[in-house]
């Protein structure tokens, strides 16, 4: 899916940095090196890779990681020493001289792609590259909210964006349609581009599945893949959750 919207995913959260204070601060405590599974472009990579951590990215759409790898192209050499960059699925990946990660971060709603199984997989995975006294981050939208989504299934307005490189005119129109019995959302984003002369509108239409798990059910798999969980909050401002919060973080850490 990111293999076709890449582009647009990029300027739809071209102002999304309201995680990297909290993503900061979780690194500057950790002991040793920054895993992200699922990086894309390499939003949080870069800033973390300035702050002076050693930080890999893993990601399986190519697009994205071209893009990323561009983006570091343009870092000082000595930045770009502190970022490595992997292609692979974040529920198997394998990485070269089996590194211990201080830190391992599952961005930005990046959980919802992954199913159960896949899930357990992916904490599985990462408990295996945790360092000692490695530490799990998961941020997620509140699943109230998600759970709360009209079953419609009407098109709607989300955004109107301009590509600043292109001057391309970007229509973001998205239709949800809510399982609440499979606890999945399921989501058509539509992006219509005109370029700036005007012609034909060029359509790309992309289909996600969002897996939205309660606190309890994921507080079961983090202790079925052999987590503990330290701290569960409800913003970036680490107040604790509740079902009014914006969204749903998680601090694990392996079980001794």
């Amino acid at each position: 899916m990111y293999d076709q919207i890449a582009r647009f995913y990029d300027l739809t959260h071209a102002n999304l940095d309201d995680d990297l204070p909290l993503v900061l601060q979780l690194a500057a405590q950790a002991d040793g090196p920054i895993l992200e599974l699922g990086c894309g472009s390499g939003r949080l990579l870069l800033p973390l890779a300035r702050a002076g951590h050693t930080v890999t990215g893993v990601d399986l759409s190519t697009e994205m990681l071209d893009r990323a790898r561009a983006r570091v192209g343009q870092l000082d050499t000595a930045v770009q020493q502190h970022i490595t960059l992997h292609q692979a699925d974040m529920t198997t990946f394998a990485l070269p001289e089996n590194p211990k990660f201080g830190l391992a971060i599952v961005p930005y709603n990046t959980l919802f792609h992954l199913d159960t199984a896949q899930a357990v997989a992916l904490l599985r995975r990462v408990k295996t590259v945790l360092g000692g006294n490695g530490r799990l981050f998961i941020d997620i939208a509140n699943p109230v909210d998600i759970a709360s989504t009209p079953e419609d299934a009407l098109l709607s307005l989300e955004n109107v964006l301009t590509d600043p490189e292109t001057g391309e005119l970007i229509v973001h129109l998205a239709s949800n349609r809510l399982n609440t019995a499979s606890q999945t959302l399921h989501i058509t984003w539509i992006y219509d581009v005109s370029a700036p002369n005007g012609g034909p509108v060029h359509r790309t239409v992309a289909h996600g599945v969002y897996h939205y798990r309660y606190p309890h059910q994921l507080e079961l798999l983090l202790q079925d893949a052999g987590f503990k969980l330290l701290h569960l909050w409800g913003d970036y401002d680490q107040s604790p959750y509740d079902e009014t919060s914006d969204r749903l973080l998680v601090l694990a850490a392996k079980k001794e």
